[in-house]
């Protein structure tokens, strides 16, 4: 990552491109997914303390309506409240890429501005998912691509509901491909977390602490591991996705090339200002 520490003027879209501590350029989306990934482990002390204040009441909210209600009611709770704290890691991945650091109470006070309206959005392109998904797979799929990015377009470009999904919509367009595969690879994102959090936690609890393992996932339907697996990889998934965003827009509106010709010219006039 590299840090640019010259003032700009914002992209369209309120992206400040020279202050960004991440180089903007044409990556896969293996590449993005890899960047995400690191970008959590180093700014893991913020991603820690925003967890603490979103992450760890949506969990015991489901893991106590698994114990009360079953498993099936804790999924219906859970899959909503992860995909709606997803939103304040959007915020802190989106503050953090143009600044060195920021507080805790910033992320929570900015969800709590725009939390309600990307809540509302989010859960009705998911809604509308669902619905064509049943109906066929071909229709959620193509409406998943189409609104894969309304978090961002709502918290970074400022558009409101009725706005967001057709700006969504224009920016997916702007690179269906790669947009398709993000979303493949995204959707695995939970499965895979869910999954491996349970067999590694059962390893853990049978082979190192000796005492009775839960009954697998696959066949009681849900727990408490896997509960916890579900809640783990949203900053992550957040991240990916923010970044995801980024690499679209970069190759749609030649962010890479503005940065270049920037600093380039930033280097001149500094080289001129020492002539003199």
């Amino acid at each position: 990552m590299s840090a640019v520490a010259q003032k700009a003027a914002p992209a369209r879209g309120g992206v400040d491109l020279l202050r960004a501590r991440v180089a903007f350029r044409d990556r896969t989306v293996s590449d993005v997914l890899d960047l995400a990934l690191r970008f959590t482990v180093v700014e893991g002390r913020s991603y820690a303390k925003v967890a603490l204040g979103s992450l760890l009441p949506a969990a015991a909210v489901s893991i106590f309506a698994g114990w009360q209600l079953g498993w099936t009611a804790a999924w219906a709770i859970a899959l909503p409240l992860a995909a709606v704290a997803e939103i304040p890691f959007t915020v802190l991945a989106s503050r953090l890429v143009f600044q060195d650091a920021i507080h805790a109470r910033e992320v929570f006070r900015a969800t709590r501005d725009d939390g309600p309206r990307v809540a509302v959005a989010r859960l009705l392109s998911a809604a509308l998912i669902a619905l064509g998904a049943s109906l066929f797979f071909v229709p959620g799929l193509w409406l998943a691509t189409i609104f894969l990015f309304l978090s961002e377009v709502m918290l970074l470009e400022r558009a409101s509901l009725g706005q967001a999904f057709g700006r969504a919509q224009r920016v997916a367009a702007s690179a269906t491909s790669e947009v398709l595969v993000g979303v493949l690879a995204l959707g695995l994102v939970p499965i895979c977390s869910v999954l491996l959090t349970d067999v590694a936690g059962r390893i853990v609890v049978g082979e190192l602490l000796q005492f009775r393992p839960p009954r697998p996932v696959w066949t009681e339907g849900g727990g408490v591991l896997a509960l916890v697996g579900l809640f783990a990889q949203v900053p992550y998934l957040a991240t990916a996705r923010f970044f995801l965003y980024l690499n679209v827009r970069t190759r749609a509106e030649g962010w890479d090339v503005q940065t270049r010709f920037a600093a380039l010219a930033t280097r001149a006039r500094e080289a001129t200002d020492e002539g003199r």
